[in-house]
């Protein structure tokens, strides 16, 4: 099994135990509509596009409605069961969905930080498991931070030293230090991520940069 299949089994007894009204890291989503969310993302491509495409908004916002109507553990049995046997998401699975199970696995284990500020610990990864996360947040980086207002390196010590110096960037280096799932979740926005940043004072959002 692959680590992105581990982690959708993972996501989804999660899902399951927190129940459908929990809060998540997606600011303004329970983990009904997150799992709605992935649910559309996977089953129904012509929805999707809405997620990447203004114009499809309207389209994506209609079925979204018709999927947080369904029964919530359903709902998120029918994606953990998914991709389906003839499913072109199955084949490539293992690199599409790598980083958006983890990260939205911790969107939940993580969710109480919307509430109160309570940052739970970072889970303990095997090798493997870090390996393939340092792998994902060196893409991640490297897509993610083309836009960047300032230059930015991603720092995991003993694994991966990154620079990200976008064309329009300015200013010193701003170092992001942490472990992979960690830097990975910083890349992709989240602020309740277990990583330290210098120069100190500097605005610890990744969107903020």
């Amino acid at each position: 099994m692959t680590f992105s299949y581990d982690e959708r089994r993972r996501l989804a007894d999660l899902l399951i135990k927190q129940g459908p009204n929990a809060p998540t890291l997606c600011e303004g989503w329970t983990t009904r509509d997150l799992a709605a969310h992935l649910w559309v993302r996977e089953n129904r491509p012509d929805a999707a596009a809405g997620m990447f495409v203004s114009a499809a908004q309207g389209h994506l916002d209609a079925v979204t409605a018709q999927v947080l109507a369904r029964p919530y553990e359903e709902l998120v049995e029918a994606w953990a069961e998914s991709p389906g046997r003839f499913s072109p998401v199955r084949i490539v699975d293992r690199w599409m969905n790598l980083a958006e199970h983890f990260v939205h696995h911790e969107d939940v284990r993580r969710g109480q930080w919307m509430v109160d500020g309570t940052l739970v610990p970072a889970r303990k990864m095997s090798e493997h498991e870090q390996a393939t996360l340092t792998k994902a947040a060196m893409i991640a980086g490297r897509m993610m931070l083309r836009g960047a207002s300032r230059p930015v390196q991603l720092r995991i010590p003993g694994r991966l030293t990154l620079d990200v110096h976008p064309r329009s960037a300015s200013g010193g280096v701003v170092t992001v230090t942490g472990e992979p799932g960690e830097v990975l979740l910083w890349v992709y926005g989240r602020d309740a991520a277990h990583v330290t940043l210098s120069p100190e004072g500097v605005e610890p959002r990744a969107a903020a940069l």
